[in-house]
């Protein structure tokens, strides 16, 4: 009975982290992770995507093999790194504010190099550059937009409009025209190559960002007003949409060839993707968290649903692209009703379109002690983009022990049993979670947060009665127990909300952590919140 039940909310996890998308909506997924304050964001035609990490004087690559998951850092003594631009040949130019500076890295050599472009800048914060590899730059301090020609090595600086107060971000098309996030002036403008400046769409705040497809649509990041933003081509620069939602401060854009966006959330910390056309694939799995001792498997049960219309082919799950040394994974189908095995081990199955849904059960075993934690599993089919990995939902905290180890399983169960809590703008709400521990006895405390998003949320705990839900003590930021093995203590959430938090299931959660005296992490769940 245990496990059907962890199968059926493996289903309600799904619809809590993704939610219902509807015709113009999109569905948005967090990549890569460690960021202290990202301000630039760029993406190469690889999908690659290229962070100015501002607050760690850093700029880093997400690399799109293994799901985002991996962040590198590239070349060094920035000071205050706030926007980035990548070339076709993978070169990557930043605005080095502290510095008064533009550089370039270099890809060949593998990102060691790092050459400073022209001169005479004032605190720059945005670059851009064209197919001929000449750079543009917002240079914030003099209010005015600049071109760095490539001809001649990057040293001739010429200035192509002036005026603006404080222009935070460029972008240029195909046609050599330049768009300007305007800040100081609220407006975002259009610099034509043909000579003049026009300005575009209205109702902006605080646009710090700017980033332009191949149709000649504009993506702003309006950091005043919390929100992606994109100005129609179609139309004459007239209708503006707002793009998905959950974001804190966003100060840079930019898009792919598919029209999917890409935004350096900077007030959460995170860089997020809009995706245009939501993935095909979505997943869950439970627990999603495991800690054995090395020689015993850890399992876990999995979900996955095709939201296309078409069956999709060769549908599997394998380790990320970058898994911890030694370690393995098998699959194998099951029978959602009684997760009886189905199948043949490590098989690939074909999963029907309008919904259709595959439950596995997956093992994990390795030789060496370690702890991947929101490790990533690669969902896929032929056909199809995999699954977007989604902190909480279809990632795995897995900790491997030389030791016997405290192994909690928790499930969380919030009012309409859908993985969501909504609560009043100003009010309150709760979730329950049940826990066991299939390890050993260990003191264990158990807390709530939000993970790296910044949410306007008070949370606190405490252990209840199973018989009747009513708390054992006085609701309190962590409860501490001495958690024995075998032991299935249950608890509730309390949520107090003091501001609105938007839709926005795959950021917006709330995560149940089960830890040592060392932060060591033995168990997890979560829930997605939102106020009415």
């Amino acid at each position: 009975m245990k496990r059907t039940v962890r199968i059926s909310l493996a289903l309600v996890l799904i619809a809590g982290a993704l939610g219902s998308v509807p015709a113009a909506s999109q569905t948005i997924v967090t990549l890569g992770s460690g960021f202290a304050a990202p301000s630039g964001v760029a993406v190469d035609g690889a999908g690659n995507v290229y962070v100015a990490d501002q607050n760690a004087n850093e700029v880093k690559e997400i690399l799109a093999s293994g799901a985002f998951v991996t962040v590198k850092e590239l070349g060094s003594d920035f000071n205050l790194p706030e926007g980035v631009a990548v070339d076709a040949s993978g070169n990557v130019f930043v605005a080095d504010a502290g510095n008064n500076a533009v550089k370039e890295i270099l890809a060949a050599g593998g990102y060691v190099t790092v050459n400073t472009l022209g001169s005479g800048f004032s605190f720059p914060q945005g670059v851009a550059v064209d197919g001929n590899g000449n750079v543009f730059v917002a240079d914030t301090g003099n209010n005015a937009v600049k071109e760095i020609l490539a001809a001649g090595g990057y040293v001739t600086v010429k200035t192509i409009a002036a005026g603006f107060d404080g222009p935070a971000a460029v972008a240029v098309d195909g046609g050599g025209d330049v768009f300007v996030a305007d800040q100081g002036d609220k407006v975002v403008d259009e610099i034509l190559a043909a000579g003049g400046i026009v300005m575009l769409g209205n109702g902006f705040e605080n646009p710090e960002g700017i980033a332009v497809d191949a149709d000649g649509n504009v993506f702003v990041a309006d950091q005043g007003e919390n929100a992606v933003e994109e100005i129609l081509a179609a139309g004459g620069y007239v209708t503006v949409n707002t793009l998905g939602n959950g974001f804190n401060g966003p100060e840079s854009v930019a898009v792919d060839a598919a029209g999917d966006v890409f935004v350096a959330d900077t007030g959460n910390k995170v860089i997020k993707e809009i995706l245009v056309t939501p993935p095909a694939i979505v997943a869950a799995v439970l627990p999603g968290s495991r800690s054995v001792e090395i020689g015993t498997p850890a399992t876990i049960f999995a979900t996955l649903i095709n939201s296309g219309t078409t069956a999709l082919e060769n549908c599997q799950i394998a380790l990320p692209a970058l898994p911890p040394a030694g370690l393995t994974l098998g699959f194998q189908t099951t029978n959602p009703a009684t997760n009886a095995l189905t199948g043949t081990p490590d098989t690939a199955v074909t999963i029907p379109g309008n919904n259709g849904t595959q439950t596995f059960v997956v093992s994990f075993a390795g030789s060496a002690p370690f702890t991947a934690l929101g490790m990533p599993l690669d969902f896929s089919c032929n056909d199809a983009p995999p699954a977007a990995s989604v902190l909480g939902v279809d990632t795995v905290d897995l900790t491997l022990s030389s030791t016997p180890i405290a192994d909690i399983i928790a499930l969380s169960a919030t009012a309409t049993n859908n993985g969501i809590v909504e609560l009043p703008n100003g009010g309150t709400g709760a979730f329950a979670v049940a826990s066991t521990n299939l390890g050993v006895t260990a003191a264990i405390t158990v807390s709530a947060d939000t993970g790296s998003a910044s949410l306007p949320v008070a949370l606190s705990i405490c252990q209840t009665n199973p018989a009747n839900g009513q708390c054992l003590a006085a609701p309190a930021s962590s409860v501490t127990l001495n958690y024995a093995g075998g032991a299935t203590p249950t608890f509730s959430i309390f949520l107090q909300s003091s501001g609105p938090i938007a839709f926005a299931p795959a950021t917006s959660r709330v995560f149940v952590r089960f830890e040592d005296s060392n932060d060591g992490l033995h168990g997890s769940t979560s829930v997605a919140i939102e106020t009415e």
